[in-house]
């Protein structure tokens, strides 16, 4: 009987280095909406916006660019409540801050992968001229696959804000 040599030993070690190696440096990736991993897209690619709601009121003073990854952060935010799966979903939020018209809306377009990083187009509409004069601050929240590049020009943690929440105090003198 000829005896063959144990390489099962080696090629063992070297199966759990790489395993380690994915578990510790994973590669970035994106969620599909669905339970598996698919890759990310190719450069230049779009990724699916699966919902998309706009309001004319958030509440939010000044203008902002968010990406929310989990429940904890999107609490502390006064908007209306979206059905996302966190685990596989993720949300885009652009606010207006104060404008002069309900009539003003943002809407989010696009949502593409350049090199390693996100990139996203917005559209803001503005009312037209003479539009009767109403304080508004609008908002969009677009849910999109969960994704871990960054996202060009969205913050990833809680900016300090104003809320406003009641009407403002009448300027002194009127």
């Amino acid at each position: 009987m000829i005896s063959m040599p144990n390489t099962s030993r080696p090629l063992k070690h070297c199966c759990v280095k790489s395993v380690l190696l994915v578990a510790l440096f994973p590669l970035p990736s994106c969620l599909d909406g669905g339970q598996s991993i698919r890759e990310l897209p190719p450069d230049g690619e779009d990724l699916p916006i699966l919902e998309q709601f706009s309001r004319p009121h958030s509440h939010e003073t000044r203008p902002m660019q968010l990406v929310i990854r989990d429940p904890a952060m999107f609490a502390r935010f006064p908007f209306q409540d979206v059905a996302v799966d966190f685990e596989h979903e993720m949300l885009l939020i652009v606010t207006l801050g104060r404008v002069p018209s309900d009539q003003y809306a943002v809407s989010i377009d696009r949502v593409w992968r350049e090199g390693h990083k996100l990139q996203v187009t917005t559209t803001v509409q503005a009312p037209a001229a003479g539009a009767p004069l109403s304080m508004a601050s609008p908002y969009c929240i677009a849910v999109i696959p969960r994704c871990d590049l960054n996202v060009v020009g969205f913050e990833t943690t809680t900016p300090q804000r104003v809320r406003s929440w009641s009407q403002s105090e009448p300027a002194l003198g009127f």
